[in-house]
């Protein structure tokens, strides 16, 4: 995740569809931290990977009764 940082610090509102908090917001998405790096915010990209979840969760075999 990477964090943009506004021209001014104080700024509370949304730019680009993300919500900036404290002149601070956060993305992934590549299109929009090089837009905001064009327009002068201060990107900071992490090198750490996050680990992502794809909401897939794997059945359990039932208890009980044997099927033969």
């Amino acid at each position: 995740m990477a964090k943009i940082k506004s021209p001014n610090p104080n700024y509370n509102g949304n730019s680009a569809s993300l919500l900036f908090v404290n002149g601070e917001a956060e993305t992934d998405n590549k299109w929009l931290l090089e837009w905001f790096k064009n327009k002068g915010y201060t990107v900071e990209e992490s090198n750490e990977t996050k680990k992502k979840n794809s909401g897939v969760t794997k059945a359990k075999k039932p208890e009980g009764k044997k099927v033969e």
